[in-house]
């Protein structure tokens, strides 16, 4: 659970490498002290890519609405 939350650390910086991470989880390397109490993420929608498109709705795509 504790290597989840550090691979998953909302600031990409502090998080693991995948051979600390593999470290960790065989034993090779001591636990990562974690903050007890985690940043929150703040997520910003980007801006309309020109000006004067506003009559064009602006839309965002993700893999999630495409299928397996």
């Amino acid at each position: 659970m504790i290597v989840g939350l550090w691979c998953a650390h909302p600031d990409f910086s502090l998080r693991p490498s995948i051979r600390q991470a593999s470290r960790v989880l065989n034993f090779e390397a001591d636990l990562p002290k974690l903050e007890t109490k985690m940043p929150v993420p703040v997520f910003n929608t980007p801006e309309s890519p020109s000006a004067s498109s506003d009559t064009e709705p602006f839309s965002i795509t993700s893999s999630i609405n495409i299928g397996r």
